[in-house]
């Protein structure tokens, strides 16, 4: 997985590109550390452009969403489709975290 930043005022973005899976495990962490740096209190990250995500990357949103949750801070998963969007709905990851279409 590849992914981007753009920091809009208080919102960061991250997009997402390829197929998200246990060895994206260092880009993950790269990311949580910036979005930590930037000083956004809001994250959003874009799954429109991810073709794949195994049980791995299902894991590591959950990460994403617990480091910036407990920094008091929101995050927002949006744009899934396809594979990505039927994993999500499979697991009901919508109970869990924020995931707009």
């Amino acid at each position: 997985m590849e992914y981007s930043s753009n920091q809009d005022g208080a919102t960061c973005e991250f997009n997402f590109l390829g197929k998200f899976s246990f060895s994206d495990n260092e880009s993950v962490r790269n990311l949580i550390e910036e979005f930590k740096d930037s000083g956004c209190s809001q994250c959003s990250v874009q799954l429109g452009r991810l073709d794949d995500i195994d049980s791995a990357g299902l894991g590591m949103l959950i990460l994403i969403h617990e480091a910036i949750d407990e920094d008091g801070k929101s995050v927002e998963f949006r744009g899934a489709t396809g594979q990505v969007e039927k994993m999500l709905e499979i697991s009901k990851f919508a109970e869990v975290i924020t995931i707009k279409a």
